[in-house]
């Protein structure tokens, strides 16, 4: 008994500093979290879209979510794993993943249009894109070196992936991207 009250008493402190990191006091490691927790959210949606896209870009999207899939779990691990080397704690139940992704599935999206399911995915890579942004920043500010060279090459990777859907829409790299048109401003 007393040994489910230490898991239960680590699992405590690792709330309260959860908590606290994500609510009053941010840091690389909190932000970074929510990276990991979009990663998790797309693992799910690209599974959806690729099992249920139609059309006659099937063959070609079929492929491609796969790909996607494949490379974000790849992703996924490494960004998970930076954290764990630096003394922190990923996010690793879908609890946590539905708290604290800014990212949204809905069931219905298997019934899409092809073109509709890549400007989603379009949608959810900015916002995690941004948000990647955002934890590059504050892992300079801190000094985390590693943690800021994992996340700039995942928005490279990131900037590729949007590039290549706004491409299959026949749209140019930053087109119709609010963010990146108020950082030209």
């Amino acid at each position: 008994m007393s040994e489910d009250r230490t898991v239960q008493e680590k699992l405590q402190e690792e709330t309260e500093q959860e908590e606290h990191e994500h609510h009053h006091n941010p840091t690389a490691a909190a932000m970074t979290n929510h990276i990991v927790a979009n990663i998790a959210t797309l693992h799910v949606k690209l599974h959806q879209y690729h099992w249920y896209v139609k059309g006659p870009h099937f063959f070609s999207l079929h492929e491609k979510f796969e790909e996607l899939y494949n490379e974000n779990e790849e992703w996924f691990d490494q960004i998970a794993e930076r954290l764990l080397a630096s003394g922190n704690k990923p996010f690793s139940t879908t609890a946590q993943f539905q708290q604290y992704s800014f990212l949204k599935e809905d069931p219905a999206d298997k019934y899409l249009s092809a073109e509709k399911m890549v400007e989603n995915l379009i949608d959810d890579y900015r916002t995690t894109r941004d948000v990647t942004m955002r934890a590059i920043t504050m892992a300079q500010d801190e000094g985390d070196v590693v943690l800021e060279d994992t996340l700039i090459s995942y928005k490279a990777y990131v900037d590729k992936t949007l590039w290549m859907m706004q491409a299959f829409l026949g749209k140019e790299a930053y087109e119709d991207d609010d963010a990146m048109e108020e950082d030209e401003d």
